[in-house]
């Protein structure tokens, strides 16, 4: 078993004075769990039954992004094999915390500072900012995204074993030209310009594959029922987002042929009913295929159980969670959720920041009274010193659930005292226990007929691993 705890969850302490990592009980520490009788030892200890003959979705994966925020905070003052090492501390399942899913931009976002390549006073750009203008990536060479990528995909296949790791890519916002607002910011698609964003995606991914980058999926839109008014989006109704596509995927049949899967939404939950709509209408068009899956955040306070309610509607499509950073014990226990209500994945957002926000961040979120701590953080100064937070140790929790693994049966528990999840990997089972109290809490755990028992401390996240 191995226990991570909280420690200043989502407080700007962690940039403005930021705790000694000793000062966090538990990071990823082994702990003691024995075999025991059947009857508990503690008649209060909360009881774990682990079926692994009923199974639910596999896992796709768990990660977070490698947006230009991030890309700016692990180059900075470091050499290659330093900023390595901070990939390795994402990526490698032994000496990080094993995350494989990685989420990028096209173009820019609103974790982004390119003003050194773009005339945007916010320093926004998209591959293309006039209709004649070449398509090129430029930018992103030039702002160390596509070295940082490389990077990531060199670490893991150095890893032992050597990894898999998977991009998907979300765009906030096509080219000027294509829009009503005529800028990155606000506005919609203009009517009849499917087609052309179509072709943008489609030089976007092959651009990227040129330099070795495959793209595994896309989502159609980030957070295409909102536009921001300080940095770049656009809205979507239901109708244009199913005409876009039918754009997208028909534009991706084309010679060569590109497999880069489509993900719908990528919004909060509440807008399930828009993703309902979109489906049955592809579905009576016989397109219904042209969706891989629908992807979800959680920045509302709609329920993950609307996840469910999609599923149960169209079985065959894939729920996927493609955004929010999620911070102390509360966060993995809302992660826990996600799984329960049938997500494929978890991905983080924004995974490290320099310590004063704005350095390389033009975005709205670029001071610590707005941004949370992300899980590592750059020291100032001209050095190249980083720190990981107690997040970092939490989420590395689920580095033992692999990608493929079966979500398996388990008694769920109480938030008075453990919420549980299981999952099964190839050669093994996981079990992950969420303390929310303040007190340490005894529990049982029943596996092929076998008990254990052991305690969480208060606060504390616990991961059971039985090698089968």
């Amino acid at each position: 078993m191995w226990v991570s705890s909280e420690l200043y969850p989502e407080n700007p302490r962690w940039f403005t004075d930021p705790p000694d990592s000793s000062e966090i009980r538990y990071r990823l520490t082994p702990a003691e769990i024995v075999s025991a009788p059947a009857r508990p030892a503690d008649a209060s200890a909360a009881i774990f039954r682990v079926n692994v003959e009923e199974t639910y979705q596999s896992l796709l994966g768990i990660g977070t992004s490698l947006e230009e925020t991030t890309v700016h905070a692990i180059l900075k003052n470091k050499t290659d094999e330093q900023a390595c090492e901070i990939l390795r501390a994402l990526i490698d399942p032994h000496r990080g915390i094993g995350m494989n899913l990685f989420r990028i931009t096209i173009g820019t976002s609103d974790f982004s500072d390119g003003r050194a390549v773009s005339d945007h006073p916010q320093g926004f750009y998209s591959y293309q900012e006039k209709e004649d203008d070449e398509f090129s990536i430029q930018n992103d060479v030039e702002l160390g995204i596509i070295k940082v990528l490389k990077m990531a995909l060199q670490v893991a296949a150095e890893c032992e074993p050597p990894q898999e790791i998977k991009f998907f890519a979300s765009c906030w916002s096509p080219p000027s030209w294509m829009k009503t607002s005529a800028s990155l910011i606000g506005g919609t698609l203009k009517k009849g310009y499917e087609k052309e964003l179509a072709v943008y995606f489609r030089k976007f991914i092959t651009a990227y594959a040129e330099q070795g980058i495959p793209i595994y999926a896309m989502t159609v839109q980030n957070e295409p029922n909102f536009a921001p008014k300080d940095y770049p989006g656009m809205r979507l109704d239901w109708r244009q987002e199913r005409d876009l596509v039918i754009a997208i995927h028909e534009e991706f049949q084309r010679q060569p042929l590109i497999d880069t899967r489509l993900w719908i939404i990528d919004h909060n939950f509440e807008y399930w009913k828009k993703a309902d709509k979109i489906l049955s209408s592809l579905g009576r068009m016989g397109k219904k295929q042209y969706v891989d899956a629908v992807a979800f955040h959680a920045y509302s306070r709609a329920a993950a159980s609307n996840m469910r309610k999609l599923q149960q509607r169209h079985p065959e499509i894939d729920l996927q969670f493609s955004e929010m950073a999620k911070f102390g014990v509360r966060g993995i226990y809302d992660i826990q959720q996600y799984f329960y209500s049938g997500s494929r994945s978890y991905v983080y957002w924004v995974s490290m920041s320099t310590q004063t926000p704005g350095d390389h961040n033009q975005g709205p979120y670029n001071d610590v009274s707005r941004l949370s701590p992300t899980m590592l953080i750059k020291t100032d100064g001209d050095h190249p010193n980083w720190y990981k937070t107690a997040d970092y140790y939490l989420l590395g929790q689920f580095r033992f659930i692999r990608p493929g693994a079966l979500r398996i049966a388990c008694d769920f528990g109480s938030t008075d005292s453990l919420t549980a999840i299981a999952f099964r990997n190839p050669e093994s089972v996981v079990l992950v226990l969420v303390n929310q109290t303040r007190e340490e809490q005894p529990f049982q755990a029943w596996l092929d007929r076998q008990s254990y028992r052991g305690a969480v401390p208060g606060r504390s996240v616990a991961t059971i691993v039985w090698d089968r």
